[in-house]
């Protein structure tokens, strides 16, 4: 019994550390492709990599099971679904989630990564896009990789 604990303690511990890391290094970010819309808006985005996402508002992810979304500066969270959560480095973790997370606040910071990538941000913000997917706001659409604002 104990073993097997010590194991998942460990699993836990080195998806963490996969995942988190490209939080740290959010300068690679930086050099995809920019589009800067103005205003308030609404983003869909979906695809495989990875997603970033700072701002206020609120953020609703689909999870599929194949990756992992980490949530900080939430005022309000309701999920749904099941999978692993973790409290790591001030916000929390989700990990093989299957269900609905929803986060709402000022100054959140959400990152995504998977297979299966699928949310939608309503507010002001950015969003940064690494991987292989389509995003649309405000019925212009385009793929991934790409930097997204939506300020006002």
């Amino acid at each position: 019994m104990k073993m097997t604990r010590r194991k998942n303690l460990m699993l836990g511990a080195a998806i963490t550390l996969l995942i988190v890391f490209p939080v740290l290094a959010q300068p690679v970010f930086a050099a995809s492709g920019t589009r800067k819309f103005v205003g308030h808006g609404t983003l869909f985005a979906a695809g495989a990599g990875e997603a970033l996402l700072r701002g206020d508002g609120t953020i609703t992810i689909t999870g599929k099971g194949a990756g992992s979304i980490w949530v900080k500066g939430a005022e309000a969270i309701d999920v749904h679904g099941e999978g692993t959560k973790y409290e790591y480095m001030g916000g929390t973790l989700y990990v093989g989630w299957r269900g609905r997370i929803q986060v709402s606040g000022s100054q959140l910071e959400v990152h995504i990564t998977g297979a299966l990538i699928e949310f939608t941000a309503t507010g002001t913000g950015r969003a940064f896009l690494r991987g292989d997917g389509v995003y649309r706001i405000w019925g212009c659409s385009g793929d991934w990789p790409t930097t997204v604002y939506y300020v006002p």
